[in-house]
């Protein structure tokens, strides 16, 4: 009867060893499934911190992992690395939300933005139309013109990036233009100064 007891005890220890060795499987594969998320929902452009954070918790996660299982399978404890696999699956969703916020944050920035540059080159063809035209400035005023026309066609790009949901390139492209277009107009105005020394 005590050896029968004694044996019974012996198998429900083994058991429960190897319900602890079991690999956390369906744990890693949600964790790795968020990370996925969140990279579609481009949390490495626009939370890059949050999501270099996220994929070092999930390599630690798979190290631990790694570590029992390169043990004697009646001596794995996968207890850690399981949890650590669940907390990856919460931070992933976490920075999923906020590259979510990020990226609304940078087009509500772009599309005011957008508003600004339009008028900036407004303000440059119509700079260009008034200034003052003569033999002592009229190349200049001509290299100006094709730059005017370059910027238009840098602006129509820029837009259709964010018109592609591309808000993080259109931003880029908005600030250069916005720089060539404040260029232009000192340009313009030196153009007009040196037509004005000229009469």
């Amino acid at each position: 009867m005590k050896k029968a007891l004694l044996l019974a005890f012996i198998a429900i220890g083994l058991l429960a060893l190897a319900g602890c060795s079991k690999p956390p499987e369906a744990e890693m594969a949600t964790a790795k499934a968020a990370i996925d998320a969140a990279r579609v929902a481009e949390a490495e452009q626009y939370v890059p911190q949050q999501f270099r954070m996220v994929s070092d918790s999930m390599n630690a996660a798979n190290a631990m992992k790694t570590e029992q299982d390169g043990k004697f399978s009646l001596f794995r404890s996968y207890g850690k690395s399981k949890e650590a696999f669940v907390r990856v699956e919460g931070i992933a969703k976490k920075v999923i939300d906020d590259a979510k916020a990020e990226k609304e944050r940078v087009r509500q920035q772009v599309m005011a933005m957008m508003a600004n540059v339009k008028a900036m080159i407004d303000s440059a063809n119509v700079a260009w139309e008034k200034a003052p035209k003569g033999k002592d400035n009229k190349a200049d005023l001509e290299l100006i013109k094709n730059d005017l026309m370059g910027l238009a066609s840098a602006y129509t790009e820029a837009e259709a990036d964010f018109n592609a949901g591309k808000f993080l390139a259109a931003k880029s492209k908005f600030e250069s233009v916005m720089s060539r277009t404040q260029g232009i107009m000192n340009e313009i105005a030196t153009a007009a100064a040196k037509k004005k020394g000229g009469k």
